[in-house]
């Protein structure tokens, strides 16, 4: 049967039939965050007053301004108008008040609390991922597609409700479409392990998302094939049964299956191996070992470098050459390994995939998918991806230890010119994601993209149906959750000029999600009253927390808006309401990293040197092998160090704020601090027996006997 939806009026405007929709945040919004509604009406509202009450008492006022509507979002009847009251910022509960038509209007109660999507959402969407766990028995025994073998690859999370497959990612055969599924779950869940663990531990057990991030860890090392290369897929076609389960690559609506099973970077293997490594630095271990986590990252690494030629040729890519996609997970492989080893040769791989993505950035601001430059980048679920991979490689390169350079020096300190770059393209792609998402004519500040549809590049809300897949298009909730992610990742760490706005594109990118849209549907399941409707295929993974598809465009190329509508879409097959009723795993994980980002509580915060040479920074060499290499530095400073015992003293003829960096054997850093004074000590009575390496700011790393 066809589903009709209409509007929730919640106040009556006149006599003569004018209504009014209040369109909101039904979770309820942040006390020192921006703070918006839309209000729909069938009245002109243009300069009318507005009231904004607490226990019956204004507290705020403002007036409307211009409406209007996107093309084909309304009947023509109604214009959306946009009311922000950011700056109420007391906790409690509030209604908007207005005349219309002589009448006066009232909105449902509207909740203003500290941190109030951490506290209402967050330990929904992090006991999503343990209901969501693959428990199938028949992963123990996966068929190696095209071959009898068999191997066992259980774990991870169900992709979706309608699908108990466990996916590196999918759609390879498009090549411009990959979407980044267990592997980006199991990162996120460790940076959200390390930057909220207090939100974590308030909303789930301690350990929470430690513990989800290693059951995903574990899957990752069974999907590592002994040659190096990680499997794409755990497939069966879509079947409910717990049997014909292959490792395989599959294409199209058909889930026609193919032994194109190895994971090239953007086809799984580069967020495996980043996953890995940043797994690998948690501090426990699952059923494999930190040591086996990052043996398994290091092998992946090794064998795509292999494989693949920046951007160049790609083995195993479906179309054998290499993309965006390839650069930003390529990225986030060398990072994270880099980051948790401290060897040179992964800074320099990052440091070489960093300017290649860089180089994709176009005058407007906007990222190119191709090598030629012709293709946008649009993406349905890891749009802000690419910004991303930019902030933690900036991490990275924000951890080794420069030495302000002397203007008389002329000298080059590695990686500062190209950190600075990074930088400032992220900078750039912020602005234009920001500009292009204008509130005219987007009151409810919806994200907007440039894609490619009909041959013509063009600015939408949602993305072509006529894509590279032939039939793959659905709700972007993924991709909301993931840009709201990037705004405020680089507005933290870059303090971004205008950092209001970033976090109101944020802000408005969750709202959405939450309520704030034309259809008053909150695709999170338990938030409000309004969730989408059980995915009738398999309807015992529809669970509290998940988040569904969501709304996308009517037409082909993307124009338009409807809601689990398959008449409307152009179907006449029921089944096709998986494209906005069905949850998905990209969606929890990108949401969780913008909830992550959100209440950040140890953000990193970059101050760039003060000085440097102009010029293109390069690789240096060093003495200590494979290691990490810390600039040298002009002047007269000296420094003494002696072990005692357990104490590691270190004294500096002339003090200064230095880091100080402690590795293992393995390249591991198992220390990272800052000594400022002229005479220092740190205590490694905590260190196993074993040779270190010491590096502190602007002298050549020593080595030490801890016994």
């Amino acid at each position: 049967m066809r589903k009709l939806y209409f509007p929730l009026f919640l106040g009556v405007a006149s006599m003569a039939g004018a209504a009014v929709t209040f369109h909101y945040n039904v979770a309820g919004y942040d006390s020192n965050l921006p703070k918006a509604l839309v209000v729909e009406s069938s009245d002109n509202l243009n300069g009318a007053s507005y009231s904004i009450k607490k226990d019956g008492a204004t507290v705020a006022s403002g007036t409307f301004g211009v409406g209007s509507i996107p093309t084909g979002w309304t009947n023509g009847f109604t214009v959306y108008y946009n009311l922000d009251f950011s700056k109420v910022n007391t906790p409690g509960s509030y209604t908007v008040e207005f005349k219309s038509g002589g009448n006066t209007v009232t909105s449902k109660a509207i909740t203003v609390a500290d941190k109030n999507l951490a506290s209402t959402t967050l330990g929904l969407v992090l006991n999503y991922f343990r209901l969501d766990r693959n428990t199938m028995t028949g992963h123990k025994s996966a068929t190696i597609y095209g071959s009898s073998q068999k191997k066992d690859v259980h774990g991870g999370w169900n992709d979706a409700s309608g699908d108990y497959g466990t996916y590196l990612s999918h759609l390879s055969y498009a090549n411009y479409m990959n979407p980044q599924q267990i592997p980006l779950t199991v990162w996120t869940l460790a940076y959200a392990n390390e930057h909220i663990p207090n939100a974590v531990s308030t909303a789930t057990s301690s350990g929470f998302a430690l513990d989800e991030a290693l059951w995903g860890a574990d899957f990752l090392v069974r999907m590592l094939s002994d040659d190096g290369y990680f499997y794409t897929t755990v497939f069966n076609g879509w079947s409910a049964s717990d049997g014909g389960w292959n490792l395989c690559a599959f294409s199209g609506s058909s889930g026609t299956m193919s032994s194109n099973y190895q994971a090239a970077y953007r086809e799984g293997g580069g967020m495996a191996i980043a996953a890995l490594a940043r797994a690998s630095t948690l501090g426990k271990n699952g059923d494999y070992t930190s040591d086996e986590y990052l043996a398994a990252a290091k092998a992946g690494f090794d064998h795509l470098e292999s494989k693949q030629t920046l951007g160049g040729d790609c083995a195993y890519c479906d179309d054998k050459k290499e993309n965006i996609i390839d650069d930003y997970t390529a990225l986030m492989a060398a990072t994270e390994l880099s980051i948790a080893t401290g060897l040179f040769k992964y800074m320099t791989a990052a440091r070489e995939r960093a300017e290649h993505l860089i180089d994709r950035l176009s005058d407007e601001g906007y990222f190119w998918s191709d090598n030629d430059k012709t293709r946008p980048f649009f993406h349905a679920s890891d749009a802000g991806l690419p910004v991303v991979a930019l902030l933690r490689y900036i991490e990275m390169e924000n951890n080794v230890a420069y030495e302000p350079c002397p203007p008389e020096a002329n000298c080059i300190n590695p990686g500062e010119v190209l950190m600075k770059k990074a930088a400032e393209a992220v900078k750039k792609h912020l602005d234009w994601m920001i500009s292009v998402t204008d509130r005219q004519n987007n009151h409810f500040g919806y994200a907007k993209q440039v894609v490619k549809t009909g041959g013509k590049i063009q600015t939408n809300f949602f993305i072509p149906h006529d894509n590279e897949t032939n039939y793959w298009w659905q709700g972007e909730s993924a991709r909301l959750g993931s840009l709201a992610s990037a705004a405020v990742y680089a507005s933290r760490m870059l303090s971004y000029t205008d950092s209001v706005k970033a976090f109101r594109y944020a802000a408005d990118q969750l709202d959405w999600l939450l309520g704030k849209n034309p259809f008053d549907l909150s695709v999170m399941k338990g938030v409000g009253t309004k969730n989408p409707p059980v995915y009738q295929s398999y309807s015992s993974t529809t669970f509290t927390g998940g988040i569904a598809n969501g709304i996308t465009g009517k037409n082909t190329d993307g124009s338009g808006i409807v809601w689990d509508d398959y008449y409307a879409a152009g179907f006449s097959e029921s089944w096709q309401t998986w494209r906005w009723e069905e949850q998905w795993l990209p969606h929890a994980t990108w949401y969780l990293m913008a909830l992550a980002t959100r209440y950040d509580e140890h953000p990193v915060k970059v101050v760039f040197p003060s000085s440097s040479s102009s010029g293109e920074g390069g690789s240096s060499s060093s003495d200590s092998g494979d290691v990490m290499p810390l600039p040298q530095v002009s002047g007269t400073a000296t420094m003494e160090m002696n072990l005692v015992g357990h104490d590691l003293q270190v004294a500096f003829a002339n003090p200064a704020q230095r880091k100080f960096r402690l590795m293992d054997v393995h390249g591991r850093v198992v220390m990272n601090t800052v000594l400022s004074n002229a005479s220092n000590t740190v205590q490694l009575s905590t260190l196993p027996k074993g040779i270190y390496l010491v590096h502190v700011q602007g002298f050549a790393p020593k080595k030490i006997v801890v016994k």
